[in-house]
């Protein structure tokens, strides 16, 4: 191997899936310095993002019930291929309560079973990074006037976990929210992040607006975006889109498409890097039986004029109607997207034929979340090359997959 240039070794190397790279660490220290290198890391993510995406696409499944299984669903090409879900051995598996998937970015998952029990795990290294816990306080807020608390009032949690790509960082976001229509203010929130690079929480401008729904952000294009009103119990034409910019840790408010109409519900949602508005349609305005979706993708931020109609999808059969789509990724033709139909099936639907067919999926899972999975090297002290959140002692644990292979 002398004889072939460094920079040609880094190539080949860069295009090996993670399990393979990980017993070549094990060849020589050679090897093992260059794979763990930041700048090989850097490059075989981008081969990764770049290369087919439905070659070896790897989903994860979190079952809606109280078990804390999490599943993996490999994904070798769209065609009726049996596909089998594989229980995951995830670090926070014998803690008490289900664990949640908070979010999934560039290889490393957000996992949680309670505000204690979290944390950043890379499933591919299996090194797994506790979090330091941070509680949501209402009284501490911009005003330093406690809510007085006249009557049960609205309080809230949210989250997301997203990529800084000019800091070269991972962020976790926190959002806590407290409401009450005789408290002044009306609203308390309070936003913490916490960088992978540097460790530690610490507060950032509080988000304006009360969050529509309480789910975790929808992480793209070094942003995390939610749905929000300005007050609780908005209709959906008064819903705002707001993106928090994961580098200057400020929220911006991001217009929506043009021609999006009235819809009766919205969703969030990422395919292939960009952000996507989910915009579902009333047979009438009386009935509230969904007729289309209409899928939307934002290719440039905050730029309303980059906005996109994808496709929109039409009510199946009676046997097969819906109420909630969610893309998931393209196939590796470009030609068909890969959906999640109520949280109970996979469908891959064709761009051209403007028509569905079945994922096949065993296992009987009721009821699921999906969430798209790459493999990486990406340590848990990943930024810029450095160490520093090594350096601070941040508890890490690695569960040796090396002795695995």
């Amino acid at each position: 191997m002398s004889d072939v240039p460094p920079d040609v070794i880094t190539e080949i190397l860069s295009r090996l899936p993670v399990i393979s790279l990980l017993k070549f660490r094990c060849v020589s220290k050679a090897f093992k310095t260059l794979i763990d290198s930041p700048k090989f890391i850097k490059a075989h993510i981008k081969q990764q993002q770049e290369r087919n995406p439905n070659a070896h696409l790897n989903l994860f499944l979190k079952a809606h019930n109280e078990s804390d299984n999490l599943f993996s669903l490999e994904f070798t090409s769209n065609t009726s291929t049996q596909h089998h879900p594989k229980v995951l051995d995830h670090p926070l598996k014998q803690l008490d309560g289900p664990t949640q998937v908070l979010g999934s970015c560039r290889g490393l998952v957000l996992i949680s079973n309670s505000m204690s029990d979290n944390g950043v795990w890379n499933p591919s290294t299996k090194r797994f990074r506790k979090l330091p816990v941070w509680e949501f306080n209402p009284s501490r807020n911009s005003s330093g006037r406690a809510p007085h608390g006249r009557g049960p009032g609205l309080m809230q949690m949210s989250g997301g976990f997203g990529y800084d790509k000019d800091g070269e960082d991972y962020k976790v976001v926190t959002i806590g929210q407290w409401y009450h229509p005789d408290d002044e203010p009306k609203m308390v929130s309070e936003v913490m992040v916490y960088s992978l690079r540097y460790g530690g929480w610490k507060k950032v401008e509080d988000c304006p607006y009360w969050l529509v729904k309480e789910e975790n952000g929808t992480a793209a294009g070094g942003a995390l975006y939610w749905l929000v009103t300005k007050e609780p119990f908005s209709c959906v034409r008064s819903w705002i889109l707001v993106g928090l910019n994961l580098g200057t840790e400020r929220f911006e408010k991001v217009p929506f498409p043009v021609g999006l109409g009235k819809p009766f519900q919205l969703n969030l949602a990422v395919l292939g890097k960009c952000l996507c508005l989910i915009s579902c349609y009333c047979i009438s305005a009386k009935n509230h039986v969904l007729d289309h979706v209409d899928m939307w993708m934002m290719k440039d931020f905050g730029v309303e004029q980059s906005w996109v109609k994808l496709f929109t999808v039409e009510q199946l059969d009676g046997r097969q109607n819906f109420s909630f789509l969610k893309p998931i990724v393209y196939s590796g033709t470009g030609k068909e997207v890969l959906l999640e139909m109520d949280n109970t099936k996979l469908l891959w639907y064709s761009l051209e034929k403007k028509s569905v067919k079945p994922a096949k999926v065993s296992g009987g899972l009721e009821s699921f979340e999906s969430f798209v999975n790459l493999g990486t090297l990406v340590p848990l002290y990943y930024g810029g090359g450095d160490e520093k959140g090594k350096k601070k002692g941040m508890e890490e644990r690695d569960d040796s997959v090396i002795e695995e292979l």
